[in-house]
């Protein structure tokens, strides 16, 4: 019995071993990868920068950059490759595409629209990493530049303030914000906004220069502004808390009028 249970056990075919791969190797395999694809993209994106600055010197379209965009925002677009977007630098190349051609003309506007909103979303940009990569300079002129359009030159003031709050040391939240407010009294001579009349006058004199017809009656416009200075609020003065009071005085004498005549209606019936 023992004999035979020796010979099964030799006749019986070994399970194949099938060699385990430990995690962190796996790790390690996909990270080499990830920075070989991220490192191939840089030097590609270096590369069509390039040719587009040789094409516009020469005059001829620059297609390289857009060619190349939608492999770009791809990997961008990809949290897993945050790390690997550190490491190799991708935002150098970036940094390289945003900037202006030879002739001081801005890149393709496909291509700032794909950037800055993807910028905006990169939660892992601190300050060595833009310091690598020369990036704020850049977003800076964008804030500058009047040929940028409103909704870009929005998100690159959007991305100057919050990457420069930990050089301020500001907080991110709308709770810690000092917000200065402006009193009736502020101002020049009682003016609101304190403007004098002289800036007044210059300013109509100013807008009248462009009128084509002088003595025709021109239609009044509404001048919005942007303010930083919020103005004071009005809601506790004592001429409203007046009007509250005689509100509430009203509403109890009818509410008495009101308990009186139902108690006389009751004892009638």
């Amino acid at each position: 019995m023992r004999l035979d249970m020796q010979l099964e056990a030799i006749l019986k075919p070994k399970r194949a071993s099938k060699p385990r791969r430990k995690k962190k190797d796996d790790d390690d395999v996909l990270d080499r990868y990830a920075d070989e694809e991220v490192s191939r993209l840089r030097e590609a994106m270096m590369t069509a920068a390039q040719d587009d600055e040789q094409a516009n010197r020469e005059k001829l379209p620059a297609t390289s950059k857009l060619r190349l965009l939608p492999q770009v925002m791809e990997v961008l677009r990809k949290n897993s490759l945050s790390q690997s977007i550190i490491d190799n630098n991708l935002l150098e190349g970036v940094r390289k595409w945003l900037e202006p051609l030879p002739d001081k003309s801005l890149p393709a506007l496909d291509i700032q629209k794909e950037f800055f909103p993807i910028l905006k979303k990169m939660e892992f940009i601190d300050t060595p990493v833009l310091k690598e990569a020369r990036l704020g300079p850049v977003i800076i002129f964008y804030t500058k530049c009047k040929r940028v359009t409103p909704d870009i030159a929005r998100l690159a003031n959007d991305l100057v303030s919050a990457w420069s709050r930990p050089i301020i040391k500001r907080s991110a939240s709308y709770r810690d914000r000092i917000i200065p407010t402006a009193h009736s009294g502020d101002g020049d001579s009682g003016r609101p906004g304190g403007e004098r009349l002289n800036a007044i006058l210059a300013r109509a004199k100013e807008s009248e220069k462009n009128r084509v017809r002088k003595n025709a009656v021109m239609i009044p416009q509404r001048m919005l502004g942007s303010y930083t200075v919020a103005p004071k609020s009005n809601t506790g003065n004592a001429k409203n808390t007046m009007s509250v009071d005689v509100d509430i005085e009203r509403r109890k004498k009818n509410a008495e009028r009101l308990r009186t005549l139902t108690r006389k209606i009751t004892t009638k019936t």
